[in-house]
């Protein structure tokens, strides 16, 4: 009988210790992909800034490595038209259905 308790117990405690993992395994990937955008949005603005008026790297240098970065001209592209939804990042670096 005690016995049977203290199994019930500890694989209890086992299954509360893998979901404690699988939480923390989950914001640590949110917070890389976070962490992903916000470095993206560095580079684009490093690469493009000098086009639009900001002094980060020549004119020339920009359009010499134009032709390698086609896909991050399409994401600055689809985040220009939907904009930044400051709101909702935060809510989903929160975690959980809103």
């Amino acid at each position: 009988m005690l016995l049977n308790k203290i199994r019930s117990l500890l694989s209890e405690f086992v299954l509360f210790i893998k979901g404690l993992n699988q939480a923390i395994l989950e914001q640590s990937v949110e917070a890389l992909e976070a962490e992903y955008m916000e470095l993206e949005n560095a580079f684009l603005t490093i690469l493009f800034g000098s086009l639009i008026g900001i002094k980060t790297t020549p004119a020339l240098l920009s359009l010499e490595i134009l032709h390698a970065v086609k896909e991050e001209i399409g994401t600055l592209e689809s985040r220009g038209i939907k904009g930044e939804d400051v709101l909702g990042d935060l809510m989903a670096s929160l975690g959980g259905e809103w």
